[in-house]
């Protein structure tokens, strides 16, 4: 299954949740710097609350973006 991940195409495993592929990539060489420092998850445009990753599977051509927290004023 086809997926994107801010912006990078990912081919996963069909019907995977998001915890799993927050665990994949973690595990991956390629660990991007927002899993390190604390984020937030937006499946196609839509804030998904934490205790909502293992139970929302994904779709063909989902797009996830991983967010990072910024301070303002």
């Amino acid at each position: 299954m086809k997926i994107s991940i801010n912006g990078i195409n990912h081919d996963i495993q069909d019907c995977a949740s998001i915890q799993q592929v927050i665990e994949y990539l973690q595990a991956s060489n390629n660990s991007n710097q927002v899993l390190l420092n604390g984020f937030v998850v937006a499946l196609n445009q839509t804030f998904v609350p934490r205790s909502q990753y293992l139970n929302t599977q994904l779709q063909e051509y989902d797009a996830i973006e991983l967010l990072s927290p910024m301070a303002g004023g």
